[in-house]
Order: C-alpha cells, then sequence, then structure tokens
C-alpha cells in the first residue's frame, strides 16, 4: 500500500511525458502582401504561370512543419490566382498536414479580389444574396472533406469595408444574416461541425461590440492594431465562444506600414500571445501575418516554441528563444549572438527602418540621437565581427536569416541621423543586396526587391530624405490637452531622467514583473498574471533623491484595455498622499489605425503621461489597478538648479 502514491506518481509523469506540452490548438501563419518579395522570387523561380504555388508553398509548408506550425492562410493579393481554384495547392497542404483557412475578409475559402470588374460591382449582400451565396456553395461543394478551418462573417472586396449598411444597427443586421446563411451552406454539405473562425478585424470590430450575435461553436480570433498591440480579448461575455487571435509582425497601412525587415521582438510577441492571449483562454487559434514568410523566420522559430509549450515560458522568455535559436543554428548555445540579437530587436522596437522619417529625427533630443548613432554603428560593426567568427559554413546561412536584416537596420538609422544622400545609401545597401542574391548558388535572388525605380529606390518599404511624403508622421492634437500627457512623440527637448523604482511590492497573487526585452526600455515592467484581479495593489515606489523635478513621465506600452468592461489604469500617490488615477491614453478597443495618437504611439511604441510633482515632494508610489498595463519607463523632467 506504501508503494501506490509513488507508483501513480511515476506513472503520471511517464504519461505527460509522452502526451507531451499542451499547445494551442491550431497554429500558423498568414502569407500577405507578398507583392515585395515573395511574389517576385517565385515568379523567378518557378515561372509567371506557377507564382506563388506548389514551388513556394512546398519551400513555406517545409518551414512550417520544422517549427510546428499546422495552419495557413495562403497568399490573397491580385496578380496570381486563388489559392483554392488549384487543387494540387490544397493536396500539397495534405501532404504536409496543413489544415487551410483564409482571412478576415476571405470568407468560406473564396478570394473575392479574383471575381471579374463585372463581379466584383456585385459583392453586396443586400443587393445581390443569391450570387454571393451560389459563390460561396463551390468551395463548399468541392472542399467539405478537406481539413479546412472555415472563415465566416463577410467584408467588402480585397480587405475593404463591408458594403451593405450605414450605420452600426444596420451592419450588424446584415452580418447576422451572412452568419445564418454560411452556417446553413455547412449543414447542406454534412459539416455543421466543421471548425468556423470569425475576424472583428478594423471597421468590424466597433459592430461586434455593439453587440453582433456570432453563431455558438465559433472561434472568435480576436485582433491586434497591426503593429501588434491587441484591441481587445473576450472575457466573460464571451465564454461561450473558442478563443483565437489574429496578429500581426508585418503590415502594409497606414500610418506607415513595415514589410521589409522583422523588427517585432520575441518579448512582445510572448507578452501578447502568451501573457495576455494565453493567459485569458485564447488556446484554440493563433494566426500570425508574416508578410513574404522568409524574413520571418526567427519569429516563426519563436511562434512555433511559444505556442507549442506556452507555459514554458516566462518573463525571460526572449532570452530563453534567443539561446535556443543559437543552439539549434550552431549546436551550442552563443551568449554573444543572442545579446547581439536583442540588440537588434531593441533597436527595431525603438525605430522600426520604415517608420524612420525626418520627423522623427528632427525631434530625437540631442542626447538620445548621439546614443542611437552609438549604437547602431556599434550593431553594425558587431555583426560583421560575428558573422566572421561563425564556422564558415554557417556564415551565409546566418546571413540569410538574421545578418541581412540587422545590417540593414543599422544603415538605416545612421542614414536617417547623418542625413545621408542616396547615393551613400546606394554605396552601403547594394552590396549587401548584391550578396543576398548570390546565396545558395542565387536560390534566394530577387527575394528583396530594393529597386522600384531610380527616382524611388527602397520605397516600397522604405521613407528616405529623398522620397518620404511631406508630413509622413504628422498628428492632429486638436482638441487634445497637452495637460494630461505629454505628446506621443519626441518633442526635441530634453529626455527625462529616468528612474528605478526602490522597492516593489506584490498583491493579490501578481506583481509588476521586469520582462526582458519588452518596450524601449528592453525591461518594461509588466502586471502579471494579465487577469483581472491578480496584482491589484501591487506597487512600485520611488524616490526623487536630489533630483530637481517638476514633471512626473509614466511612459506606457500603448496597449488597450483587456476587454470592455475593464481600463487601463494605475494610481499615482505622492509621499502617500492621495492618490491620482492615471488612464492609459487611447485603450479603447474601438479605436483604430486613424486615430492621429495612435498613429504616432504605434510608430514610437510608448505613449506618455505627465503629472505635476507637488512642491517639496521626495517619493512617489504606482499602484496597480487594471491588468494589461505596462509600464515601460518612469522618469522625470528637471527644473533647473
Amino acid at each position: 500500500m506504501k508503494k501506490t502514491p509513488f507508483l501513480l506518481l511515476a506513472l503520471f509523469a511517464v504519461a505527460n511525458v509522452l502526451a507531451g506540452p499542451r499547445g494551442v490548438k491550431y497554429c500558423g501563419i498568414f502569407v500577405n502582401d507578398e507583392d515585395w518579395g515573395l511574389r517576385p522570387w517565385a515568379v523567378r523561380h518557378f515561372g509567371a504561370d506557377e507564382q506563388i504555388g506548389v514551388g513556394a508553398y512546398e519551400k513555406i509548408f517545409a518551414l512550417m512543419k520544422e517549427h510546428g506550425l499546422n495552419l495557413i492562410w495562403p497568399a490573397m493579393h491580385e496578380g496570381g490566382y486563388e489559392f483554392v481554384s488549384r487543387p494540387e495547392n490544397m493536396a500539397l497542404a495534405a501532404k504536409w498536414g496543413m489544415r487551410v483557412g483564409t482571412s478576415h475578409c476571405e470568407p468560406m475559402l473564396r478570394n473575392n479580389c479574383y471575381l471579374s470588374n463585372a463581379e466584383k460591382k456585385k459583392w453586396s449582400w443586400l443587393n445581390n444574396k443569391d450570387f454571393i451565396t451560389g459563390y460561396w456553395k463551390w468551395s463548399v461543394a468541392n472542399y467539405a472533406t478537406n481539413d479546412v478551418l472555415w472563415t465566416i462573417g463577410m467584408r467588402g472586396i480585397h480587405d475593404g469595408k463591408l458594403q451593405d449598411g450605414k450605420t452600426t444597427d444596420e451592419k450588424r443586421a446584415v452580418l447576422e444574416d451572412v452568419f445564418a446563411t454560411q452556417t446553413n451552406l455547412l449543414a447542406a454539405a454534412g459539416i455543421a461541425g466543421a471548425p468556423k473562425v470569425f475576424v472583428p478585424y478594423k471597421e468590424v470590430l466597433p459592430v461586434f461590440n455593439s453587440g453582433l450575435k456570432v453563431p455558438v461553436g465559433t472561434t472568435i480570433m480576436w485582433v491586434n492594431d497591426n503593429f501588434g498591440y491587441i484591441r481587445r480579448l473576450g472575457g466573460p461575455q464571451c465564454a461561450e465562444y473558442g478563443g483565437g487571435i489574429y496578429w500581426h509582425v508585418s503590415y502594409y497601412g497606414r500610418p506607415h506600414g513595415y514589410l521589409h525587415l522583422c523588427t517585432t521582438p520575441p518579448a512582445f510577441m510572448w507578452y501578447e500571445l502568451v501573457a495576455k492571449c494565453w493567459e485569458n483562454g485564447v488556446r484554440d487559434v493563433w494566426m500570425v501575418n508574416v508578410g513574404d514568410v522568409f524574413q520571418a523566420e526567427l519569429l516563426i522559430y519563436a511562434l512555433g516554441k511559444f505556442s507549442s509549450a506556452p507555459d514554458a515560458w516566462g518573463p525571460d522568455a526572449q532570452s530563453k528563444i534567443l539561446l535556443a535559436w543559437t543552439k539549434d543554428f550552431l549546436g551550442d548555445e552563443n551568449a554573444a549572438l543572442a545579446a547581439h540579437l536583442a540588440e537588434y530587436f531593441n533597436l527595431g522596437f525603438i525605430r522600426k527602418p520604415e517608420h524612420m522619417c525626418a520627423q522623427w529625427t528632427d525631434k530625437l533630443p540631442p542626447s538620445l540621437k548621439a546614443s542611437l548613432r552609438e549604437r547602431y554603428a556599434r550593431l553594425l560593426a558587431g555583426d560583421i565581427a560575428l558573422e566572421a567568427s561563425l564556422p564558415e559554413a554557417k556564415r551565409d546561412e546566418y546571413f540569410r536569416k538574421i545578418g541581412y536584416q540587422v545590417r540593414f537596420l543599422a544603415h538605416a538609422g545612421l542614414i536617417h541621423l547623418d542625413g545621408r544622400d542616396k547615393e551613400y545609401a546606394r554605396s552601403v545597401l547594394d552590396p549587401l543586396a548584391a550578396r543576398w542574391d548570390s546565396l545558395e548558388g542565387g536560390t534566394w535572388a530577387g527575394f528583396w526587391i530594393d529597386t522600384i525605380d531610380d527616382a524611388n529606390r527602397w520605397s516600397s518599404q522604405m521613407q528616405w530624405a529623398w522620397n518620404e511624403p511631406a508630413d509622413p508622421c504628422a498628428v492632429d492634437r486638436r482638441g487634445e490637452s497637452r495637460a494630461a500627457y505629454i505628446a506621443t512623440s519626441y518633442n526635441g527637448e530634453e529626455e527625462p531622467r529616468w528612474l528605478e523604482p526602490v522597492a516593489n511590492t506584490p498583491a493579490n497573487g501578481g506583481a509588476w514583473t521586469e520582462v526582458a526585452g519588452l518596450g524601449t526600455s528592453a525591461k518594461a515592467l509588466a502586471l502579471l498574471p494579465v487577469r483581472p484581479g491578480a496584482g491589484v495593489g501591487a506597487a512600485l515606489d520611488y524616490r526623487f533623491g536630489d533630483i530637481p523635478a517638476k514633471k512626473l513621465v509614466l511612459q506606457f506600452l500603448p496597449d488597450f484595455a483587456l476587454w470592455p468592461g475593464l481600463k487601463l489604469r494605475v494610481g499615482v500617490s505622492f509621499d502617500g498622499g492621495a492618490e491620482k488615477v492615471v488612464e492609459v491614453p487611447r485603450s479603447d478597443s474601438n479605436l483604430g489605425e486613424k486615430d492621429p495618437v495612435r498613429a504616432i504611439a504605434v510608430q514610437d511604441n510608448f505613449i506618455r503621461v505627465a503629472l505635476d510633482i507637488p512642491d517639496g515632494a521626495d517619493a512617489f508610489a504606482i499602484r496597480a489597478i487594471d491588468p494589461g498595463v505596462v509600464i515601460d519607463r518612469v522618469g522625470v523632467f528637471q527644473r533647473p538648479r
């Protein structure tokens, strides 16, 4: 009898090992905005007829399989052909064990951008319901027996807005009628229980928030703002639905896209997808928009790791991921290379090269500008030295997977900070492109489209002095109170003097926790775990010391409240006095990409709140109120001595 408990524990341990980690059910990638790199590369190597077909997807599916992914949203732009129109594509997906779905604007496995011009004019549910229903019947009839994740709902042609309904109520009624027709189509085909997803993307989210009734049994895929900040999750009001997320590490759209490089820090991916989504029940579908795919290999690696065993990571997830990547790449962990990659991701988060512009450099405080210039130069020299230290057989592979991007980022920063011209840019960037095109006997030639034409070199991805719009980073701040918060953009004046907490007190099962690699500081403090109630009351204590301070500055990540009914707030008190409640600006999920202040915040990756400091104050405390707050930095503007 005494041996029984030990035996049972041993059996449970063996069973857990055999079962493996419990992870996300469906996790995959969206091949998107593929015209800039993937399509030209595929046409060059597989022919204009095949384009992004079985040849390209063989490499994509192999990469996905290597990292444990099992869901694909295929390339969707005009210029090629509809993925499902060629059965060999679906057969290839089945061969590799990939479930096929389609994006938020491609309901029922159909890509409406390949309709004829006359048919596109019929894309109105209220006026041409029978035509659209028949269009969807084709895919249901042809692929009812395939492993499909059926996207339901409706938007306009090719990522356009829903054309029917002028008011939110009218749009909600249209979508609910669409849902009914789509579920009936699946039921008539004998697949009523097939997995379904609904993606309330962009302008659809406010319609959902107004009370849209989605068919029970559907996985609602929550959305980010295209820059990684999740607009909302479900919460208790959506408990009857499965949980999914649609997230971006590449995007083409306002205020300015980021397609050329992949600079999203793994720490940011961990925080948004694991700490927020997984922690709050979003465990059915994770879909990440990776653009042209092959520039995002390191993040696809991280996605596979996080989604297969979300509980195996923690606030130091980025450090672990980068070390694991170096071990898989070289056979042994390489701490120097991991630290180098962490610096690349931090500089890319401070400013993506695609978001660099004259207004950004003009507003940088002189000390910060000097610091960035030195860091870009060190990154560039360090990358060259690190590659030279690698085994010769690994150098070209390193350059393909990450080295090209590290050097492009460093050069872009120096070009912008130093005001270099087009000829200088050519002199440093052309050799990168030439080396890339020579890799593996030309296998990857043509992937980086670095020349659009002589006047607009790299213009599809980059804003240079010779091609940027007149006002690329403008913000309309009419009606905004500067007393409420400091402008989100750098203002050209002094940067705050940043402070470190002198005490960190947990409360209610949570605490302010440093997340390695998160935020512009690379050590932002997140309230973990991210769930309602956890950490309420957790406090950070600070002292001014001998700093003659005039303004307290709280620098947050520009995230959103976890779901409607919650806010994103902290309390601030000076010397133990009355607490002032501070809300992270622009944290309402109904705010989209057109909000002018968020347009700046998502490029700077911070948003600031300024508070007056009472005369004679010696200390202050920040107390947690709501889940989901991330404090990037805390500092003070100094009073002249």
